[in-house]
C-alpha cells in the first residue's frame, strides 16, 4: 500500500517525482510503523526549483543534477502541525531506529536516507 500521491511528492516547479530506487518503500513502511498521517510539505525538487528556495547545494531532495550520487530525490520534509510533542518524540525516535536522518525546524521534520549512499546517519536541528 501507498501512503503517498505523486501530487504530494512532486516537484513545484517541473512537476516530476523521480525518487531514489527503494525512498518510497522505505517512507511507507515509516508511515505504517507511525500509524498517522504524515503532510508531506517538500519532496522531489530540481536543481533550479532547490536553488528559488534556498534549498541547500547538497540537498537529498535534488533528483536532476544532484551534487550526491543518487538516482533521485532521497529526502522529504514533513509538517509537524498540530502534533503533540510526544508525536513527534515517537516520530523521531521511529525514524532514527529505521535508518533515516532527522532536522528538526519549528513546522516540519527533515527526514532523509543518506545511509543507502553510505552517508552517516545524523540528526540536527534548523
Amino acid at each position: 500500500m501507498t501512503y503517498f500521491t505523486d501530487e504530494e511528492l512532486k516537484c513545484p516547479h517541473t512537476g516530476i517525482v523521480k525518487l531514489h530506487p527503494g525512498f518510497l518503500e522505505a517512507l511507507n513502511d515509516l508511515r505504517i510503523a507511525f500509524n498517522k498521517p504524515m503532510i508531506v510539505n517538500s519532496c522531489c525538487r530540481s536543481k533550479e526549483h532547490n536553488n528559488i528556495i534556498g534549498g541547500h547545494v547538497r540537498s537529498l531532495h535534488v533528483y536532476d543534477e544532484p551534487f550526491h550520487p543518487i538516482n533521485g530525490c532521497m529526502a522529504v520534509d514533513i509538517s509537524t502541525r498540530g502534533w503533540s510533542f510526544k508525536e513527534l518524540s515517537t516520530f523521531i525516535e521511529l525514524a532514527e531506529n529505521k535508518g533515516w536522518s532527522v532536522g528538526i525546524a519549528k513546522t516540519f521534520v527533515h527526514i532523509d536516507r543518506r545511509v543507502d549512499i553510505g552517508i552517516n546517519q545524523t540528526w540536527y536541528v534548523y
